[in-house]
């Protein structure tokens, strides 16, 4: 064709898309993970408007044809071509205690004012039993404390209390068990399981995100933006916007609400929680200073296919500034070890730069 001959008016010329991600943030968040294994999603928790979205590891887009037979020829460990943070299932962990504590809530009167006694693990009938990290006993403490130190003693022993129907129940309303669309992405269902009222072991693990939980980090996120939210949880969107050739407006993609989750009193008593355990632990994460930020740390224990236990995923969940959220973060480290560790330390960066600009 000589596409000399062609007119103006002959010439296709298509529409482009504004996307909500910030490139400052999608830089900082891409140097935080550095060359670890894993994701990163930020939110904007009042709009669904994704920020920024890593997957690692990665391939780049303008040598498609070599990437594709370089990640086709591997054994698929790696699998760049899989976006993790929309499409990766994770055991996650600790962080899932957020969505078990909503459970409590709401399901069990006067749950706040309740003293546990942790004596560092639960005895099941069948022999078996669930340990805290590290075997910690913490003796007499109330949720705030249970929250702050991840007890599984007391988040096992809701999840028994509360019984699979309404632990269930809460996940689903935060978007487990159903396929979370929105403009320009489409997220792979997490799943949160349907146990017999006999299989209690399961059930107290699944109060700590383990047994047969998975999330993606983007379910995650949008755990943590919901709570920062007072509750509401937006659509998530990575398409803002519709341009012509000459960047003329074609059309505005609207923020969505999805849904009120909890009550925003539950939410509120949600906030306090996270900023208290970030508070604690400023030594730890001194990024996070000066942002009022809330989290969850998650350490997600899972076995090799050869029966072996596989160095754990490290987790972490954040909303900041607490009082006005303008983001919602949450990280995978695959492999990463505990949670207040390396996911905690990405975690903060981004936070960081969203809320203090650098």
């Amino acid at each position: 064709i000589d596409f000399s001959l062609l007119t103006e008016e002959d010439a296709k010329v298509g529409n482009g898309v504004v996307t909500t991600l910030d490139t400052t943030l999608q830089q900082v968040a891409s140097d935080a993970l550095g060359n670890n294994k894993g994701a990163v999603v930020a939110l904007d928790p009042k709009t669904g408007e994704i920020l920024a979205m890593v997957s690692k590891p990665t391939f780049n887009p303008n040598n498609l044809a070599d990437e594709m037979n370089a990640a086709n020829s591997g054994s698929g460990e790696d699998s760049p071509l899989i976006n993790r943070a929309i499409n990766g299932l994770y055991p996650p962990g600790s962080v899932f205690k957020t969505v078990t504590l909503t459970s409590a809530l709401e399901n069990i009167p006067s749950v706040v004012d309740r003293t546990f006694s942790d004596e560092g693990k639960i005895k099941f009938p069948d022999g078996r039993s669930l340990s805290n990290f590290g075997n910690n006993a913490y003796g007499s403490i109330d949720l705030k404390q249970a929250y702050k130190v991840s007890s599984n003693v007391v988040f096992g022993t809701l999840a028994m209390e509360l019984g699979n129907d309404a632990l269930k129940s809460t996940a689903e309303d935060y978007g487990f068990n159903s396929v979370i669309k929105g403009p320009g992405i489409s997220i792979t269902a997490s799943r949160f399981p349907s146990l017999d009222s006999s299989e209690i072991g399961n059930i107290a693990q699944s109060g700590i995100g383990q047994s047969s939980v998975l999330a993606t980090p983007m379910q995650m996120a949008l755990v943590a933006a919901t709570v920062g939210n007072d509750g509401v949880m937006m659509q998530p969107k990575l398409v803002k916007a519709i341009v012509d050739k000459d960047q003329n407006v074609v059309k505005t993609i609207d923020d969505k609400q999805l849904k009120q989750v909890m009550s925003s009193d539950i939410a509120e008593t949600i906030q306090d929680y996270m900023v208290n355990l970030v508070n604690s632990n400023l030594s730890k994460w001194p990024a996070f200073e000066g942002t009022n930020a809330g989290g969850k740390t998650g350490t997600a224990d899972y076995t090799l296919p050869d029966g072996s236990e596989a160095t754990p995923h490290s987790w972490f969940i954040s909303v900041a500034p607490m009082d006005d959220p303008q983001i919602a973060v949450a990280v995978i480290v695959e492999n990463g070890g505990t949670g207040s560790g390396k996911a905690a330390t990405v975690a903060s960066k981004v936070v960081r730069q969203a809320v203090l600009g650098y």
